[in-house]
């Protein structure tokens, strides 16, 4: 597949090089331009430019193509691309009577809006009503025999100015269809998807109408009702759809079709948007200055030395602005940190200490207080006032402990040590300065005090454990997400891995095998093989050629990424039907909701898992399946009437049930919910709820928990 992409990518674009090349050779001699009916004639340096937008048409084309050549969708786009790029391309060469250009421009033209629709059909990848494929189908059939019949009578030369005529009245209503059928398919897609999802599609509409209705309103109608009087040249209104690849290509990026970096996709907005301003510019300045050429080329030089100033001052600005958010952001990453450390290190007690010595001065009035715990069998001071604030009297009342009595430092600096203690050893101390009347303290005073003080014994050591679970939590959290975190990235990996190697078997293998088929077949058909040999190595050769096939859709379904979750469940069932002896009913409420595509694989293989092994435990030949989308979640329900069994360790690695372990852990990674109902005899009955943004972060956990 991938060198068949290689070989149609290239060979395309040497085909299109070619074609532009011969425009712009012929378009320089060509001497005839008194008979050509345009208005104003055009100029070199306009077919340049639009060859230019083509250029980057089918550049854009070929790239995505390139990046995914197992996708329809990026076939579609490539198509769409192509036919765009030689229709934009050919449109100044057909207006000055080109003979290769004038049918070119026709049936791409008309081609272009056919592939436009039919590129919207399958992206994104939802179910879309049947009246849509119908309409395309029609409109299709129309613009392929209306251009057989155009290039037959190109070639014969009869009622060849008619049908030309023609082509563009037909030209704007399979246009305006399109665009109006690719409308209303995006506006019915925004009833049904979240806030993220329409903005998406309103970029993508605006790019519509952006993108075309200049060719529309300001050519193509006013040629038609005007002649060839009082219109703007088709060729000017062209200038307008360079922006529709880069929004498309964007929206492929955002529904992860395909992987381009947005810092590229930025830098190349801004360039695509830099080139367009110079180009309309530089149009509409020609037109005012095309007989001062001199003036016009300063007037550029000077746009472009603004446009450079501006680009290198922007860039200056947005440094400096990005290094003062940066440091600004560290500042506050460093605060919130030595606050979570203060917490952690026993801002718990800090908080019981200041209570406690508070309570204590409002039950007795003294000329101080200070509460001193021990943390790690090291003293600590937590909360001190009055005498003791500056902390010297406290530090040499420590040091006393290590060498004197109690009573005797109570003597010495005239203080009450009260100490908080349990059965087993001293846990901290308050110090009491004298009252502030200066009597002594009373035996009522002393009582109060104790209870304050075994209340305070209480207090600190339950703040202790509670600073030390608060340690354990912030652990079991860091370790946990950490955990959360390898398991989604080595899911991640798993996925990119069976792909790689699917790609691998389909590209590289399965090429391989049927080329040594092909060099079976032509021995045989030369009698270098007798024809026993021949069958055999022919089956032998048949049998690996299903099997590499049936294994590469096993490790990555290309088809969800194609066709959407609901297509690719109904594939797997006509195949299940067909090679089971089971009937799988199936029920879908997905609407036009857009999916993620790694939801959607997930998805699928959780059904196929989960279908795989009703049909293989159950022992019935009905097994139902119903998926239903809601504003935030995909609801996954799979159920029979077999044989049933037993709930109990079920989900455990000892009960050999590894399918449905497998499913439930990657419910797990999804932040999903995932339940079973079972009893023997009573048949299975599984739910799966999964989050359908959660590759966004955890913003819908809530929603689950709730």
């Amino acid at each position: 597949m991938i060198i068949k992409a290689k070989l149609i990518s290239y060979s395309l674009f040497v085909l299109f090089i070619f074609l532009t090349v011969y425009y712009v050779y012929s378009f320089q001699f060509q001497t005839n331009f008194s008979k050509i009916d345009a208005d104003p004639i055009p100029q070199l340096d306009q077919l340049i430019i639009l060859s230019s937008i083509g250029f980057f048409f089918v550049c854009s084309g070929i790239y995505c193509y390139r990046l995914k050549p197992h996708s329809v969708i990026t076939k579609q786009f490539f198509y769409l691309m192509y036919v765009a790029g030689i229709a934009v391309t050919s449109a100044i060469p057909s207006g000055v009577n080109n003979m290769v250009a004038q049918p070119l421009e026709v049936i791409s033209g008309l081609f272009t809006p056919i592939c436009l629709l039919q590129f919207f059909l399958f992206f994104p990848s939802t179910t879309k009503p049947k009246l849509f494929r119908l309409l395309f189908v029609t409109l299709k059939n129309i613009v392929f025999c209306f251009s057989i019949i155009y290039f037959f009578t190109t070639i014969f030369q009869q009622f060849h100015n008619s049908f030309a005529r023609l082509s563009r009245y037909l030209f704007i209503l399979v246009i305006c269809t399109s665009l109006v059928l690719c409308i209303v398919l995006i506006s019915l897609m925004l009833k049904s998807n979240s806030a993220k999802v329409k903005n998406q599609l309103y970029i993508l509409i605006a790019s519509f109408c952006l993108s075309f209705f200049p060719v529309i309103f300001l050519s193509l109608i006013p040629y038609i009702f005007f002649a060839s009087e009082n219109h703007i040249p088709f060729y000017y209104s062209l200038i307008s759809v360079i922006i529709f690849p880069i929004s498309v290509t964007y929206m492929l990026t955002r529904q992860e079709i395909i992987d381009i970096r947005i810092k590229f996709m930025t830098l190349l907005s801004k360039t695509g948007i830099i080139i367009l301003s110079l180009i309309l510019t530089n149009n509409l300045l020609f037109l005012f200055f095309q007989d001062h050429l001199d003036l016009f080329f300063r007037i550029n030089l000077l746009m472009s030395a603004a446009i450079i100033i501006f680009i290198g001052f922007n860039q200056f600005f947005s440094s400096r602005s990005y290094r003062h958010k940066v440091d600004k952001t560290q500042e506050i990453k460093r605060e919130t940190h030595r606050i979570m450390q203060q917490v952690l290190n026993g801002q718990h007690l800090t908080s019981c200490a200041r209570l406690i010595v508070n309570l204590i001065q409002q039950t007795i009035v003294i000329n101080g207080a200070c509460l001193v715990w021990k943390q790690n069998q090291i003293p600590k001071i937590y909360y001190q006032t009055g005498i003791f604030s500056k902390g010297s009297l406290t530090l040499k009342i420590l040091n006393s402990l290590n060498s004197d009595t109690k009573e005797t430092i109570q003597k010495k600096m005239d203080v009450t040590i009260l100490s908080l203690s349990d059965q087993e050893s001293i846990k901290g101390w308050i110090f009491l300065g004298q009252k502030k009347n200066g009597t002594r303290f009373e035996k009522n005073e002393f009582a109060l005090i104790d209870g304050i003080c075994a209340d305070a014994l209480n207090l600190l050591n339950s703040s202790e454990v509670l600073s030390q679970m608060d340690t354990e939590l912030e652990k079991t959290r860091s370790l946990s997400y950490s955990h959360e975190h390898f398991n989604q990235l080595l899911m991640n990996s798993i996925d990119e891995s069976r792909r790689d190697l699917s790609i691998f078997l389909h590209d590289e293998i399965l090429q391989n095998v049927i080329l040594l088929e092909n060099r079976i077949d032509g021995l045989h058909h030369s009698h270098k093989i007798d024809q026993a040999a021949y069958r055999e190595i022919k089956e032998s050769l048949l049998n690996t050629i299903y099997e590499i096939r049936k294994k590469s859709r096993e490790l990555h379904p290309f088809i969800v990424e194609d066709l959407g979750l609901q297509q690719s469940v109904q594939a797997l069932k006509k195949r299940l039907q067909n090679n089971y002896n089971v009937i799988v009913d199936t029920s879908f409420d997905l609407g036009m909701k857009i999916i993620p595509k790694r939801i959607e694989l997930a998805a699928f293989r959780m059904v196929k898992e989960l279908l795989h092994n009703s049909i293989k435990h159950a022992s019935i030949p009905v097994v139902s399946v119903s998926l239903k989308c809601t504003d935030y979640y995909l609801l996954i329900i799979v159920s029979d009437h077999g044989k049933g069994f037993d709930l109990t360790n079920i989900l455990s690695t000892a009960s050999g049930h590894i399918g449905l372990l497998s499913v439930q852990k990657s419910v797990d990674l999804m932040h999903g919910l995932f339940d079973i109902q079972s009893s023997p005899g009573n048949g299975t009955t599984i739910n799966i709820t999964l989050p359908l943004d959660w590759n966004d972060g955890h913003d819908n956990q809530h929603h689950l928990s709730g």
